[in-house]
Parts: C-alpha cells; structure tokens; sequence
C-alpha cells in the first residue's frame, strides 16, 4: 500500500487520503528495531491543502505495535495515536547551501519537505512518526515486575525461590568479630 498525492487531485482546494498499512508493510518498516512487530493494520489518513504551490497536510496514525517489555521480557503491547503537520513546497524553492556551510534550522523548517513533479509520496512521513512513537523503555504493564536481578525469572509469574536458599546457607555461618 502506499499513499501517493497527484496534484492532479486537487479539483478542490482540500482533499482526504485515508491508507490501512498491512502488518507485512509496517513489519518492514520495524525491522531495524529488534523485537518490535505489528499488531494488525496502521490506520492513516490526511487531510491535503492545497494553496497555490504550497501543501499543507494534516495527518493521524493509529493502530498497534508490539515491543519488548524493558522489565521483564515478555511482549508490550503499545497502541500509537499520533498526529503531526507537514508543508510541502517545491523543490524549486529549497535553499541550496554550499557543502561545508553550517546552517541552523529553525522549528518551521523542521516541518518542510519539498517535492518534485506532480505526485508526493508521503509513506516515509507515516514510517519516521511510527518510529519516533515507539516507547524508549516499553512496559507490557504498569504492574510489571520485572525479572529477578539473582537467577533471572520471571517475578510477574510467581515470587522467586532463588533467594531463600542464599539465605539458609548464610544462617549457618557464625561471624566472630574479635
């Protein structure tokens, strides 16, 4: 799937797009982030202003992905909800600078992308806001309790045994101070 923009598809100032990405697509897309998959479909939709060259999009994305818990290990489940705006000028109106040039953007400018032809594929803006979504540290449940930091089980399945018999070989050691 792919949501491509014609400009040709401006018979009217304001156009909606709306894509379902497959979980084949957005696996792809998480491929690089190991342990991460797709939970079902992506849902995605745009709204696309058109004024003069100048397009303005609107987007949201949702659907689920599935992480690995930074506590214990197991899959964390994690529902994405996001929305960001994008302008799209042509690129006949980039600012070229010279190759060794040091160049500070300001946060508009962050939020441009220009485009060449009649027909902008915006695929790779829903992919960077996927990416930019994911957790830093998933968590499969505010409850979790992680892994035991002694033998490593699973503590969100039962209390850990491991520990009990360090301490029963300790009580029969006598410590003499002097």
């Amino acid at each position: 799937m792919a949501m491509d923009i014609q400009l040709e598809d401006f018979i009217t100032p304001r156009i909606m797009k709306e894509e379902y990405f497959n979980p084949g697509s957005v696996d792809i897309w998480l491929n690089e982030f190991e342990g991460y998959r797709s939970n079902g479909d992506i849902h995605t939709f745009a709204y696309f202003t058109k004024n003069n060259n100048q397009i303005l999009m609107q987007a949201r994305m949702q659907g689920d992905i599935i992480g690995v818990c930074s506590r214990c290990l197991e899959d964390a489940h994690i529902h994405i909800d996001t929305s960001f705006t994008i302008i799209f000028l042509p690129d006949s109106q980039r600012r070229h600078y010279g190759e060794d040039e040091e160049v500070e953007l300001t946060s508009e400018e962050l939020d441009v992308e220009y485009y060449r032809g009649n027909k902008i594929n915006v695929d790779y803006l829903f992919r960077e806001e996927l990416i930019l979504s994911i957790p830093y540290s998933p968590i499969c449940s505010e409850e979790c309790k992680g892994l035991c930091p002694e033998c490593g089980g699973n503590l969100n399945r039962g209390e850990c045994i491991c520990g009990e018999a360090d301490k029963a070989a300790f009580n029969r050691v006598k410590i003499n101070v002097f």
